[in-house]
């Protein structure tokens, strides 16, 4: 079976005993409300002439509903042309059929990794990020019931793997720099994971999860 089956830790751990499903729910921004109200985080240089970028994508967010929650993320292939080998979410850009963009996250999702939507209840959507590569990025939460099987596409996916939430939620794992460019500083996390170094977009994303999940909490 290409790319194996999600780890399953049989130690449970505090987190469990919270109603983190419902702590969830409350976090994320209701698919209903659409995303007028998201904030946008910028990560592009800035350009008078054009402040939102020229394209649109999305993310899955995939949190595997375990006794233990983990979140899915890959490797990209060291072959593709942007990003490569860098841990990201299953997504990618819009496409013209896509109904919506929960529909282009559970299409990316199912490209990379074979996740069958039919498998992944959509939850709500996280903030906005615009890229350095002109797309901006909208992450859709997506509670991903079992089984857990990874059908990878080795074309755009080098591995896939997970990280529990609760190492996701505590925000004193992650590191933190500051760089400059363009004329401006910018502030870049990192999260580093069984070999693995989660950056940049991915990272941020986690980010706003972990500080609406913890500003939410019962």
């Amino acid at each position: 079976m290409p790319g194996g089956r999600a780890t399953r830790y049989s130690k449970k751990s505090d987190f469990v005993s919270k109603d983190w499903r419902l702590q969830l729910l409350m976090a994320v921004s209701p698919l209903s409300e659409g995303v007028g109200a998201l904030q946008v985080n910028n990560f592009r240089p800035r350009d008078e002439g054009q402040m939102c970028p020229g394209r649109t994508a999305a993310v899955l967010v995939p949190i595997l509903d375990l006794e233990v929650p983990e979140i899915l993320l890959t490797r990209r292939s060291t072959q593709l042309a942007q990003h490569p080998g860098q841990v990201s979410f299953p997504g990618g850009a819009a496409e013209t059929h896509d109904e919506s963009a929960v529909s282009t996250a559970l299409r990316e999702a199912r490209e990379e990794v074979g996740l069958d939507p039919g498998l992944v209840t959509p939850l709500g959507f996280l903030d906005r990020f615009d890229s350095i590569s002109d797309y901006r990025v909208l992450p859709v939460v997506g509670l991903v019931r079992p089984p857990h099987e990874w059908n990878i596409d080795k074309k755009e996916v080098a591995e896939a793997f997970t990280i529990p939430l609760e190492v996701v939620l505590d925000l004193n794992r992650y590191n933190e720099r500051t760089v400059s460019g363009d004329g401006r500083d910018f502030v870049l996390h990192s999260l580093e994971w069984k070999g693995h170094v989660v950056w940049g977009l991915t990272a941020a994303m986690l980010i706003n999860l972990s500080k609406r999940m913890n500003g939410s909490k019962m």
